[in-house]
C-alpha cells in the first residue's frame, strides 16, 4: 500500500524490454522476418500484463493513463476551443470587413446613383433650354414672318393703291384725251357740215331774213303806233277830266307803298323766324328745335336716369368728383339754382370730349356743341355770330348746356398786348365774358382744352370747377382694351362680319399690352384695337393671331400718333 520502490517494477520493464526489443526486431504485429506468426511476441505481452496487474503500483499507472488521456482530452478541447474562439473572431472580421466592404459598395453605388441623377438633371436641364431656345427661336421667326408677311401685305397693298390710282389718273387723262379729240372732231365735222349748208342755203336764209326784218318792223311800227294812240287819247282823257289824275297819282303811290312795306314785312318775318327757328352758324350739334318726339316724354318710357358713365372709363376719384357735379347740373332746373360753369382740361385723347357729349346729350336739358376753332374763318362777323348764339341758348324754355370744343382757340390770353390778339378774336373775348359774368338759369358753359394754361384770367374766373383728365393709369387702360376689344374685335360689324380671336389673345395678352402702354390716351388705345381690325380685314384671313397683334402692336409703339 505505501509507495513503489524504485527498484519494484524496473524488472518487468527490464524483462518486458527485451521482449519488445526482440518483437521490434523479428517485425510489426508479431510477424517474423519471414512471414510467419511468432507467438512468443504474445506470450511475451501477457506475461508482463500479468506482472502489471500483480503489482501494488497498477492502479496508479491506470489513473495515470486516465489522467494523461483527461489530459489530452482536455488540451484537445482546450485546442479546440481555442481553433473555435479563432475561427469565431476570423468570422466576425470577416462580416465586419463583409460589412464595411458592403457599406462602401452601397456608399458607392449611392454616390454612383446621385452623380447619375445629377448628370440627368444636367442634361435634361440643357436640354430644357435648348428646347426653350429653339421655341424661343421658332417663335421668334414665326413673328419675323408674321411681320414680313404684314409689311409685304401693306407694301403690295400700297403698290396696288398706287398702281390702281395711276391707272385711273391714267385713264382719266386717256378718256379727257379721247373726249378732247372726240369734241374737236365732232365740232371740226360740225362746223364743216354747217359750212356745207349754210353755203348751201345762204340764198334761202338771206330770203327769210329779209322776210323776218320786214314782218319784225312792221309789228314794231304798229306797236308802237298803238302806244302813242292810246297815250294820246289818255292825256286828252285827264285833260278833258281832272280828277282822273288824282286817282291815277294815288294809285301809283300806293302801289310804291304796297311794294316796299312787303320788302320790309319779309324781312322782319324771316328775323323772326331766324331768331325762334334758325339755328346759329356756330352751332354743329344741337336737340333744340328737332321734330322727333322725345323719350322722356313719352308715357311709358322709363324715368331712370341714364349712366352717363357707363362707357367712359375715368379715375375713380375724378369719376366721383364728376358724379357730383353732373347731378348738381342736373338738378338745377328742377331746384331752381343757377347753372355751373364746368372746365375739362388735360392732354388730348383722354375722353374730355367725349365726357362733355354725353352729358349734354344724356342731362335732360336742351344742349348744342360748338368749336372754338369755327370763329377765326367768320372774322368780322365772328363776335355777332357768337352774341347770337347767346341769345338763341338763353331763350331754351328747359335750360341749355353749351359745350365749347378747344375753348383755347378764342379764349386766350392777350387783351392787354396789341399782337397778342387780333381785334376780332378781342371782340368774341368781350362777348363771352359779357354774357357768363352773372349767374345764369339757363345756360351752362362746358369749355375743353389740352392747354388751360393759355386762357385768359377772367375766362377762367367764370369757371366754377375745373377738373383734370390725365392719361389713364394701368387699370383703367386694361379696362379700355377690353371695351374696344369687345366693341371692335369681338361683335360682328354692321355688315355682319365677325373676326376669328385666337387663344392667344386673352386676358393675359390685354394685362401685357397695358403694360406696354403706358403713357398711351385712351384715344390712343382706341386707335390701336382699330389697328388690329383693319390688319386682320386687309390681310384677308379673318383671324386674329398673336402674331398678327404683336405686329400691330410694335408698330404702334414705334408710331403712337400715326
Amino acid at each position: 500500500g505505501g509507495p513503489p520502490s524504485a527498484s519494484g517494477p524496473a524488472p518487468a520493464a527490464a524483462a518486458a524490454s527485451p521482449a519488445g526489443a526482440g518483437s521490434d526486431k523479428k517485425g510489426k504485429d508479431g510477424e517474423g522476418t519471414d512471414g510467419k506468426f511468432d507467438p512468443a511476441n504474445l506470450e511475451r505481452g501477457a506475461t508482463a500484463l500479468k506482472e502489471i496487474d500483480g503489482s501494488k503500483h497498477s492502479s496508479w499507472a491506470f489513473e495515470l493513463a486516465n489522467l494523461q488521456e483527461s489530459t489530452a482530452q482536455i488540451q484537445h478541447s482546450k485546442t479546440v476551443e481555442e481553433q473555435r474562439s479563432a475561427r469565431a473572431q476570423i468570422e466576425e472580421q470577416l462580416a465586419s470587413t463583409q460589412a464595411e466592404e458592403m457599406r462602401r459598395t452601397i456608399s458607392h453605388m449611392a454616390d454612383q446613383e446621385r452623380n447619375t441623377a445629377q448628370y440627368r438633371a444636367q442634361v435634361e436641364h440643357e436640354l430644357q433650354g435648348r428646347k426653350l431656345e429653339f421655341q424661343r427661336e421658332m417663335l421668334e421667326y414665326q413673328l419675323k414672318q408674321e411681320q414680313d408677311q404684314f409689311l409685304k401685305h401693306e407694301q403690295v397693298r400700297v403698290q396696288h393703291d398706287r398702281e390702281l390710282e395711276e391707272a385711273a389718273r391714267e385713264t382719266i387723262r386717256l378718256k379727257g384725251q379721247f373726249d378732247r379729240e372726240t369734241a374737236v372732231s365732232e365740232a371740226k365735222a360740225a362746223a364743216a357740215g354747217a359750212a356745207q349748208q349754210e353755203r348751201e342755203n345762204i340764198e334761202v336764209r338771206l330770203r327769210e331774213m329779209r322776210a323776218k326784218q320786214a314782218e319784225d318792223r312792221t309789228t314794231r311800227l304798229q306797236a308802237i303806233e298803238e302806244t302813242f294812240t292810246g297815250l294820246a287819247a289818255g292825256a286828252k282823257a285827264l285833260h278833258e277830266d281832272p280828277s282822273k289824275v288824282v286817282t291815277l297819282v294815288g294809285g301809283l303811290t300806293a302801289l310804291a307803298l304796297g311794294v316796299y312795306s312787303a320788302r320790309a314785312a319779309t324781312r322782319v318775318a324771316a328775323a323772326v323766324l331766324e331768331r325762334h327757328l334758325g339755328r346759329p352758324p356756330l352751332v354743329r350739334e344741337t336737340s333744340r328745335w328737332t321734330w322727333r318726339p322725345r323719350l322722356a316724354s313719352w308715357p311709358w318710357a322709363t324715368k331712370d336716369r341714364p349712366n352717363i358713365f357707363e362707357n367712359i372709363v375715368l379715375e375713380e376719384s375724378l369719376s366721383e368728383r364728376l358724379q357730383w357735379s353732373t347731378n348738381a347740373l342736373l338738378n338745377a332746373q328742377m331746384n331752381g339754382t343757377p347753372l355751373r360753369h364746368l372746365m375739362l382740361h388735360g392732354p388730348p385723347g383722354t375722353g374730355k370730349t367725349l365726357f362733355a357729349r354725353t352729358l349734354a346729350r344724356q342731362s335732360g336739358l336742351d344742349y348744342a356743341i360748338m368749336s372754338g376753332g369755327d370763329l377765326g374763318p367768320l372774322g368780322k362777323e365772328g363776335p355777332n355770330e357768337l352774341h347770337k348764339l347767346f341769345g338763341w341758348a338763353s331763350r331754351s324754355k328747359r335750360g341749355m348746356v353749351l359745350f365749347v370744343d378747344e375753348a383755347d382757340a378764342f379764349l386766350r390770353r392777350g387783351r392787354a398786348s396789341e399782337g397778342g390778339m387780333s381785334e376780332d378774336a378781342r371782340n368774341a373775348l368781350s362777348v363771352f365774358l359779357h354774357h357768363t359774368g352773372t349767374e345764369n338759369t339757363r345756360v351752362a358753359v362746358i369749355l375743353a382744352t389740352n392747354v388751360p394754361g393759355v386762357l385768359d384770367r377772367a375766362v377762367l374766373d367764370r369757371v366754377d370747377e375745373a377738373f383734370e383728365f390725365p392719361r389713364p393709369a394701368y387699370d383703367q387702360r386694361v379696362t379700355m382694351l377690353q371695351m374696344f376689344v369687345n366693341q371692335y374685335i369681338t361683335k360682328p360689324t354692321k355688315q355682319g362680319k365677325g373676326i376669328e380671336v385666337d387663344d392667344g389673345i386673352n386676358t393675359d395678352f390685354l394685362l401685357q399690352v397695358a403694360q406696354r402702354t403706358d403713357g398711351f390716351s385712351g384715344r390712343q388705345l382706341a386707335k390701336f384695337v382699330l389697328a388690329l381690325q383693319s390688319a386682320v380685314f386687309g390681310s384677308g384671313t379673318g383671324r386674329l393671331t398673336k402674331g398678327l397683334a404683336e405686329t400691330v402692336l410694335a408698330w404702334r409703339l414705334e408710331n403712337p400718333n400715326a
